[in-house]
């Protein structure tokens, strides 16, 4: 048998149902993820080097993006088929887009309040008369407004002076002492601890952090190969828990971080903190409680002008998907889980 037949008898064994996968050609997806959002570049940089999308019949291709807005843009303008970002702006870039469907979650993280240690600023209540920054088009933005009227501010836009500023630009924003606290995340927090730019004051509540995966029309016109992708996706989360000095490797080189900086980073994520022995221990369903508290973020956006029209979010998710797929990955033998190769090191 030649390693055509060969490779070809694998993927048959791994994509259930595909009565004519000797022959049939894979399914070519375009993927986005990100350079700089640890958690999920782990994920992603398994699927690039190894053999976990070819095994299920899928031949992608990768593009990286610096953060979620760019991803955005380009999912809008159909030059994706797989994307992620947070739940606020994936949201807003899908329901841009019709056809598209967010289908599962994909890391754990959370954002956080940091001031500059000679600010002053040792609470949310302290930043009456300071100078904030964060970037508007983010999760993080409107559940940090939100937690400001909570601590008492009436109207935060002149109590304080709030900027919009890129991710990219907080760490040297602080650095040269143009604002005094930003809100931010995981690496960019981590790097402005690790510089002495900024120390930590709070930190989002919990499932305030949500990542979530969308699909678009390509691929949910063909339900088996969105369930092979996610079935894949499992895979990676597995195999990257398994072999996360390999997987933060690969990233290290993508994101321009450290992989002293990305095992810091990595204890965020319930998979990635410590190693996941069964497939059978990984979700990553959205739970209808985070429809309902993304739903209260989107609501909130549209009472105070951040968002001219209401969503229904509940209408932008499919679960039915990832559940199918986590019910196969769950049946995948010790014998396909070791013919996983790295194909790309």
């Amino acid at each position: 048998m030649n390693h055509r037949w060969m490779m070809a008898a694998l993927v048959a064994a791994w994509t259930c149902g595909a009565a004519p996968a000797l022959a049939a050609a894979p399914d070519a997806l375009r993927i986005g993820y990100h350079a700089a959002w640890t958690g999920q570049g782990e994920i992603f940089e398994t699927l690039a080097h190894t053999n976990i999308l070819q095994l299920n019949g899928i031949e992608p291709k990768f593009t990286v993006f610096a953060y979620g807005g760019p991803l955005g843009e380009a999912l809008v303008a159909g030059d994706l088929d797989v994307g992620l970002a947070a739940d606020v702006p994936i949201l807003r870039a899908v329901a841009r887009r019709d056809g598209w469907k967010v289908v599962s979650r994909t890391h754990d993280w959370n954002w956080v309040l940091m001031a500059r240690p000679d600010s002053g600023i040792r609470t949310f209540r302290d930043l009456r008369g300071k100078r904030l920054a964060a970037p508007f088009g983010t999760s993080t933005f409107p559940r940090a407004y939100r937690r400001l009227l909570k601590e008492g501010f009436k109207d935060p836009f002149h109590e304080m002076t709030i900027t919009n500023l890129d991710l990219a630009q907080e760490v040297p924003a602080l650095q040269a002492g143009s604002v005094d606290a930003i809100v931010t995340w995981a690496p960019t927090s981590e790097k402005a601890v690790e510089t002495g730019a900024a120390k930590v004051i709070a930190q989002g509540e919990p499932g305030d952090g949500l990542s979530w995966q969308a699909l678009g029309p390509n691929v949910l016109a063909d339900r088996r190969l969105a369930v092979r992708y996610l079935k894949s996706y499992i895979l990676a989360v597995w195999w990257a828990s398994n072999h996360l000095d390999q997987a933060q490797r690969w990233y290290a080189k993508t994101s321009g971080l450290s992989p002293e900086l990305l095992k810091r980073c990595a204890k965020e994520d319930r998979y990635l903190r410590a190693p996941v022995k069964s497939i059978r221990g990984i979700d990553l369903a959205i739970r209808p409680s985070e429809i309902r508290e993304v739903q209260g973020v989107m609501d909130f956006l549209v009472q105070q002008n951040l968002l001219h029209a209401n969503m229904d979010v509940g209408g932008l998710v499919d679960g039915s998907l990832i559940a199918e797929a986590q019910r196969e990955a769950r049946q995948v033998s010790a014998a396909q889980l070791a013919a996983i190769r790295v194909t790309a090191p």
